[in-house]
């Protein structure tokens, strides 16, 4: 017979979680944090326990929130895109582009994400005139 296991969120995630609701300004029950980010306190418990998945980006955009979680760091430790990637990836060019980025090793990739930073305020800032 077949086992039905439950596909947990990545322990990066989990850890991020439970520090964030340590370290929260306020001190927030489980309750509380559940009731702000809109999700129910079971579903939030059997997450940070490692018995559910990750939850749907706007869960994870709710907790960031909540949270005060550095946006796009919930993503990250959930081993997945936010709204914003996503949206970027339908693009018609963004293929080529993470082709042309993809054998550039890690440690390059943060400069590049600033150039691409500077750009895109450059651009802002000459779209206005």
């Amino acid at each position: 017979m077949a086992e039905n296991k439950t596909m947990k969120a990545p322990e990066r995630f989990i850890r991020l979680l439970k520090k964030a609701m340590d370290e929260h300004s306020e001190t927030l029950s489980l309750r509380q944090v559940a009731k702000r980010a809109d999700i129910s306190a079971a579903y939030l418990s059997y997450l940070l326990n490692g018995e559910r998945g990750v939850p749907s980006n706007d869960a994870i955009a709710q907790l960031e929130r909540v949270l005060n979680i550095p946006k796009g760091d919930l993503f990250k430790a959930a081993e997945r895109p936010d709204d914003q990637a996503l949206e970027f990836f339908r693009k018609d060019e963004a293929g080529s582009i993470m082709r042309t980025l993809a054998p550039l090793p890690n440690s390059k990739l943060g400069a590049v994400r600033k150039m691409i930073e500077r750009f895109v305020q450059k651009q802002g800032r000459t779209k206005g005139k």
